[in-house]
């Protein structure tokens, strides 16, 4: 099963028009704006995980990565 990024990226490689108002770039543009504090957070996490390898900086990780599995993981019922 895709995830909601994959059907939208899908989408937007079949049609990847410019000029075409809304839309699967609009709903991907939207779908990334709304999660930028988990994105920034996943970035921050997986950088202090490199830098130091601590239970804090994995279980920091492992979080932010939970708050994304809506947009990159897989979806039920697809």
């Amino acid at each position: 099963m895709a995830s909601l990024f994959d059907e939208l990226a899908e989408k937007l490689r079949a049609d990847p028009r410019l000029t075409r108002r809304g839309g699967p770039r609009a709903d991907l543009g939207l779908l990334l704006f709304n999660a930028r504090d988990e994105l920034r957070g996943l970035w921050a996490a997986a950088e202090r995980n490199l830098a130091a390898d601590d239970p804090e900086a994995l279980a920091a990780l492992r979080s932010a990565v939970e708050r994304l599995r809506p947009i990159f993981g897989e979806r039920e019922g697809r």
